[in-house]
């Protein structure tokens, strides 16, 4: 038996609270989570908040664009301590490492973001998108960089070195023993995506990840112990 994978809580912890708040975070950290995902878009005057969707529709019943909102509209949503927060807010109210999941729209201001909260150390980027890490790694040799996967096979070794990856971030049902042992043979890290049930946990535990990523925080912790 390895070391006990990194428990992190995907969009804080969305069965307590509105995935991706502030008050879902903090349920993350009182849950023991070890790191919190989060998801940025950029509004239309350039700054970043933490929404997965390009529209508010799902969460928060609105079917306007993020991106075609200035911050001012976007704070207007949601009500109490239930909103769309900053990624400046979340940094600055979670102590914990962030898996910071982006895209190409908000590479540069999420960067300013963590280097404007000396939080480099603890933040992990996380995309699918290479060109958008690429980006990243050019502006920021110390980045810390988590390649999202979903192909069958794993990425060149190659793309990984080239990136400068910590981590390779494939969706679980991708992961084997074979596939971890190949990256880890590579000296880099692997985390999975999103892992709700136990059956998949111990699976991914068995196959020796690194860390787990999922919505059933608390589940998640008493699993690995």
């Amino acid at each position: 038996m390895g070391p006990v994978p990194l428990a992190i809580a995907h969009r804080g912890d969305p069965v307590a609270e509105r995935e991706n708040t502030l008050p879902a975070f903090t349920s993350a950290v009182r849950e023991g989570a070890d790191m919190v995902e989060l998801d940025l878009r950029r509004t239309r005057d350039g700054e970043i908040v933490v929404l997965h969707d390009a529209t508010l529709s799902r969460l928060w019943g609105d079917g306007r664009n993020v991106a075609d909102l200035d911050l001012a509209a976007v704070r207007q949503v949601g009500d109490g301590r239930t909103r769309i927060p900053t990624f400046r807010e979340v940094l600055d109210h979670i102590d914990l490492p962030l898996m910071v999941d982006l895209n190409a729209e908000t590479v540069d201001g999420a960067l300013h973001e963590v280097r404007r909260a000396a939080a480099m150390a603890r933040a992990l980027f996380v995309t699918g998108n290479v060109a958008a890490l690429r980006h990243l790694r050019d502006l920021a040799p110390d980045a810390r960089i988590g390649l999202t996967w979903v192909e069958q096979e794993p990425p060149p070794s190659t793309l990984l070195q080239e990136l400068g990856a910590e981590y390779w971030n494939p969706m679980f049902r991708l992961v084997t023993p074979d596939h971890v042992a190949q990256v880890h043979g590579l000296g880099l890290k692997v985390s999975s995506w999103t892992v709700d049930k136990p059956r998949h946990m111990a699976r991914l535990v068995a196959a020796g990840v690194d860390a787990i990523v999922s919505n059933q925080i608390r589940q998640l912790r008493r699993h690995l112990g």
